[in-house]
């Protein structure tokens, strides 16, 4: 008999299948900034990629609502989802999109009654307003589709079509930068040809989302809302709160280094640091794609108090992260000399910037260990944690240890300040999360704080092949469990009756591989036994399938309390509830 326990199998197939899409998705994004601003500076000038920037904070505004909303909203459906209480899950879509559109018509609505007050605190210069203004009141008006179409791509991993979000990311930038063009250069709409461009884009992309709803290609689980359901919508913003204000803090660190690097070697300074914060976004692409696409499975693991999935499905993301920043270091190390020629920076003079470039690029190996805690904590509902690292990775950490490192060291302290605080900040989380576990009691466990389950609690956690040899065995040992943890022989044997004939039900679907694996987790409460199993496979729901008398499924239902289905991002999961003490 073969000695079964999971393998994680199941989970790491997901993870991959939906960090590509949103590694393709970033670059979409960080591509179209780089190349709309270089096509404005073509076509109109230096002037006008100016005002371009002066905008910038107006996006970074609809990035935070959107990310405050996408971000918390999708966890919290994920997390239902894996509970397999479908209506909530529902209805926080609703709950989500409702209020994304609700903000952006606020934004809009106050962006354009106080346009020339807002001009002024963009620091747009009163003599280029006649150019400026027309270009922000396209802006502010795009905003009403920006951030409803940027949350429901948000959403789109915890759909279970991270591609399709990839795909109109990707076509929304495409159609803004050839109607830059268009606008710019043959219509002649001067700089509100860029806005009217990223509105164009972004009609598109709403659009072909319309179109996939109506061809069925995705779900749009809209459900009736009344006034009472948007009273979870400032839960909604907690929860996505860390990675929104870990941007603002972006920002603020920028402005920061930016002042003090000119400060230090003028505009070579300046300039270098410019070059570091584009190593930045290379790195971002990555690391982005790899947050993205593990918060929609951690969070729908942690809905199910699935832990040792957790630990499994984590194991790969750090594995994954660490590695690939690994390889940008040893790139950035190696080859500064092509970082420089990417920007055109090589006039800079050659000794200082490759000294900045390789000192800062320590960074990367040390920061994705931290964002990967930021987005995990936020998952895990550790909300307050999730923001103490976000705002010291932003610039709580930044301000000081620069204004310490530059005066001794001079303009290397300025690029040894990064790797410092990543540093210091990695090292703080480790010995905060050892000393919570240790005082836990045991409920956590390592330098992750996975979470354990009751003592009393006897759990059974295995992967195993979908054949009859494979069901059969797994059949045998799970009654074996049952018994050693004092199930009653009859209620020991109808739960292995139970976990068998899902099981060919899956098998027999065909919607599987023959080979392809089905997780089990098993918990023996007090008063229930629940079993979970997962595939990934199409969707398919046990009660169409046939239920003749003596047929998988009636033999099912005939020893099961209750049988709950969901289709979770391209994974099928059953949970199936036997009474314990009947």
């Amino acid at each position: 008999m073969k000695d079964y326990e999971r393998q994680g199998t199941i989970l790491k197939r997901k993870f991959f299948l939906f960090l590509l899409p949103n590694i393709l998705s970033t670059i979409a994004t960080s591509l179209n900034e780089f190349v709309d601003g270089i096509i404005v500076a073509h076509l109109l000038g230096s002037d006008a990629m100016t005002l371009v920037n002066v905008g910038m904070p107006v996006m970074l505004v609809f990035s935070m609502i959107y990310t405050f909303l996408g971000v918390g909203g999708a966890i919290i459906y994920a997390e239902y989802q894996g509970k397999l209480e479908t209506k909530k899950a529902e209805k926080m879509f609703s709950i989500t999109f409702t209020s994304s559109v609700i903000f952006a018509v606020i934004v809009m609505i106050l962006g354009l009654v106080f346009i020339y007050p807002l001009a002024g605190i963009l620091k747009a210069p009163p003599e280029l307003y006649d150019v400026f203004i027309p270009y922000l009141r396209v802006l502010l008006i795009s905003g009403v589709l920006i951030i409803p179409i940027q949350v429901v791509i948000n959403f789109m991993p915890a759909l279970g079509v991270p591609s399709y979000g990839a795909a109109i990311n990707i076509i929304a930038n495409v159609v803004n930068l050839v109607m830059d063009v268009v606008f710019i250069k043959y219509i002649g709409t001067g700089l509100k040809g860029a806005s009217l461009a990223t509105l164009t884009g972004y009609v598109v992309g709403a659009v072909v989302i319309v179109f996939m709803i109506l061809l069925h290609k995705m779900d749009a689980p809209f459900t009736g809302l009344t006034a009472a359901d948007l009273k979870q919508v400032p839960s909604i913003i907690a929860r996505g709160s860390s990675p929104a204000v870990n941007q603002l803090g972006y920002c603020i660190k920028i402005a920061f280094c930016n002042n003090l690097s000119f400060n230090l070697a003028g505009l070579v300074g300046s300039t270098i640091f410019a070059v570091c914060m584009q190593t930045v976004s290379i790195a971002s692409i990555m690391i982005g794609g790899i947050v993205q696409a593990m918060v929609p499975i951690s969070a729908a693991l942690y809905g199910q108090r699935d832990y040792n999935g957790i630990r499994l499905l984590m194991k790969t993301v750090l594995r994954v992260q660490f590695i690939s920043n690994l390889i940008l270091l040893i790139i950035f190390e190696l080859f500064p000399g092509l970082v420089l020629a990417l920007y055109k920076a090589e006039g800079l003079p050659q000794d200082a910037a490759y000294a900045g470039i390789r000192i800062f690029s320590v960074m990367f190996v040390f920061r994705g260990f931290v964002l990967v805690y930021m987005y995990y904590f936020q998952v895990l509902s550790r909300k307050i944690y999730a923001l103490i690292i976000s705002l010291i990775d932003g610039f709580v950490g930044i301000v000081p240890v620069a204004l310490i490192l530059a005066p001794i060291f001079g303009l290397n302290g300025m690029w040894l300040t990064f790797p410092v605080v990543s540093i210091l900040l990695l090292s703080g989380i480790i010995i905060t999360n050892l000393i919570i576990a240790s005082r836990s009691e045991g409920k956590y466990k390592g330098v992750m704080l996975y979470e354990t389950e009751e003592s009393d609690v006897p759990v059974y956690d295995v992967t195993f092949e979908a054949d009859n040899s494979d069901i059969s065995q797994n059949t045998k040992k799970l009654e074996d469990f049952c018994m050693y943890n004092d199930v009653r022989p009859e209620i020991a044997m109808f739960t292995a009756i139970a976990a068998e004939e899902m099981s060919v039900i899956i098998k027999e679907t065909g919607k599987i591989n023959k080979c392809d694996s089905i997780d089990m987790l098993v918990k023996i409460y007090k008063d229930d036994i629940i079993l979970d199993l997962r595939s990934i496979g199409k969707p398919f729901d046990p009660s169409a399938y046939a239920k003749e008398q003596g047929s998988p499924l009636d033999t099912l239902m005939r020893i099961a309390s209750s049988v709950d289905f969901s289709y979770i991002m391209g994974m099928n999961q059953t949970r199936i509830v036997l009474k314990k003490n009947k």
